[in-house]
């Protein structure tokens, strides 16, 4: 006759019976706790957490909990670094449009050079902004030479036009551009 409590009995094991079964599993297994504690909170000898330990919890069980518990830390992890990329990203989003807005305050006060150079930093955030997003492969380079832009192009064929118009705006035009250092091209092929 088979005695209550023992193996086979029939009786349900107590850490069956509770709400918290499988948080008291995880404990067991990734001994988040230890057994002698596990059994402290739940009121029973160390040797009843151990029995079910051995008996109930399967090697399959085993394994499917510490596969969950490895990706939850995956996950966890991801998300912090998926949170670092979004904060940069809205920080570099943000350096951007202070950089657009300098653009458009040196073009409307005709500071041409200023805007030049702004234009340069705006094209190394938006590098920046790719190469963080993987847009951008990090070994690509790209090189902006303004002297075969289409922009300075037609800039530079207005000028000459301006100069052959106006012969005595040469010599200011020529000398301001080497006060602000233009070196797009040479100043003898620039008018």
């Amino acid at each position: 006759m088979a005695r209550g409590g023992n193996k086979h009995s029939g009786r349900r094991a107590i850490i069956d019976m509770r709400a918290d079964k499988n948080e008291i599993i995880k404990d067991i297994v990734l001994e988040r706790r230890s057994l002698a504690e596990i059994a402290r909170r739940l009121g029973v000898d160390y040797t009843t957490v151990q029995r079910y330990r051995d008996d109930k919890i399967t090697e399959e069980m085993r394994r499917e909990i510490m596969a969950e518990n490895r990706i939850a830390a995956i996950e966890a992890d991801t998300e912090v670094i998926n949170q670092d990329r979004m904060d940069i990203a809205m920080t570099y989003e943000s350096l951007a449009k202070r950089v657009e807005r300098l653009i458009t305050k040196a073009e409307q006060t005709e500071d041409d050079s200023f805007a030049l150079a702004a234009m340069e930093g705006l094209r190394k955030v938006l590098r920046d902004i790719a190469t963080m997003q993987g847009k951008l492969a990090t070994n690509l380079t790209v090189n902006v030479s303004l002297a075969e832009s289409k922009e300075w192009v037609t800039l530079r064929t207005i000028l000459q036009e301006v100069c052959d118009e106006i012969p005595a705006a040469r010599e200011p035009l020529l000398r301001r551009m080497r006060h602000h250092v233009l070196s797009v091209t040479k100043e003898d092929t620039i008018l």
